[in-house]
């Protein structure tokens, strides 16, 4: 394998322009400043790739460096945008979490996770393991917080552990997630139901929404996002999202469409007026109004991708 050469910026823009990319001499102000690989990411899902004497050669086929761009800061844009609404499904969620709890089992109640937990689906040394991590992270969250509410000996037990209203507050979206996992049909059906979902939709949706939290927080890129597990899937999203073929017949994408259903479909049941039109703006910038933008991100049209949020709220 040879040597790796180091690349001055002229050079990294050579390349980009020698593999087909339309370039001006002003945008080496902008490779200066977002790394060539970064960029490289953002336009392989444009380029042609083929295989010359056993090795891959990337081909950009006159892709304008400024579309790289608009791809490279929309995803930048989407992410805070998504995060923003995953936050609201999150502390929807912990409220939701911690009534039911609360008030089935006390202030303190939840500590004990066999009383809530599934105990016919999961084994006693599953629940204890949850336990254990949770009330292990409850530990260093109540040690480390300097809300008033968490240091006053009033709201604590004993042993230090936060009431439920609290606690589940604390926790991490990772953390939520495990919880409901393990809750029993009856909890989680009180949960479920508020965000008119079956119990197995809320936790494929949430499991979803944690990679996807974390994928925005690691600055990764997101619109190009693959998921590796599906969430559970709505006859009645058919008609907007793009099916891909395989051995089995068509399956459904696992694309970012995807992602930007299932919180459309928990947001309008915890705030029908909430504002879409920061990221609905941002799919259409990415589609361009090309039917091949629009199935990369997962819709089966531009049609259905800019007006995926009205048509999603209209359906019951």
């Amino acid at each position: 394998m040879g040597e790796i050469k180091a690349l001055s910026w002229n050079e990294q823009l050579e390349l980009f322009k020698s593999r087909g990319m339309i370039v001006n001499d002003s945008d080496i102000e902008k490779i200066q400043n977002i790394s060539y690989y970064r960029l490289k990411e953002f336009a392989r899902p444009l380029a042609k790739i083929k295989k010359s004497n056993g090795k891959s050669e990337i081909r950009y086929n006159g892709i304008e460096f400024k579309e790289v761009l608009t791809r490279y800061y929309q995803d930048k844009n989407l992410r805070l945008h998504i995060l923003h609404a995953i936050e609201k499904i999150e502390v929807s969620i912990k409220t939701r979490i911690s009534y039911v709890l609360g008030s089935n089992y006390g202030a303190f109640g939840y500590l004990n996770f066999s009383s809530w937990s599934n105990r016919k689906k999961y084994s006693k040394f599953t629940i204890e393991k949850v336990q254990f991590d949770i009330k292990n992270r409850l530990v260093k969250i109540t040690k480390k917080s300097q809300s008033s509410e968490v240091r006053n000996r009033n709201n604590l037990d004993q042993d230090g552990f936060p009431s439920v209203w609290l606690g589940i507050d604390l926790l991490m979206f990772g953390d939520i997630v495990k919880i409901l996992e393990i809750m029993s049909e009856s909890n989680l059906k009180s949960i479920s139901s508020h965000y008119c979902c079956t119990n197995d939709e809320l936790i494929s949706w949430m499991k979803c929404l944690n990679f996807v939290r974390n994928t925005c927080a690691h600055n990764s890129n997101l619109i190009d996002i693959k998921l590796t597990t599906k969430p559970k899937f709505r006859k009645s999203w058919s008609n907007f999202l793009y099916f891909m073929k395989s051995d089995k017949g068509k399956k459904p994408t696992n694309r970012l469409s995807i992602v930007i259903v299932i919180l459309i479909e928990l947001v309008k049941q915890i705030n029908p007026k909430y504002k879409w039109q920061d990221i609905q703006n941002s799919i259409r910038n990415l589609c361009k109004e090309n039917e091949e933008r629009a199935n990369l991100l997962g819709f089966n049209s531009v049609i259905s991708a800019n007006n995926i949020v009205s048509e999603i709220k209209k359906l019951s």
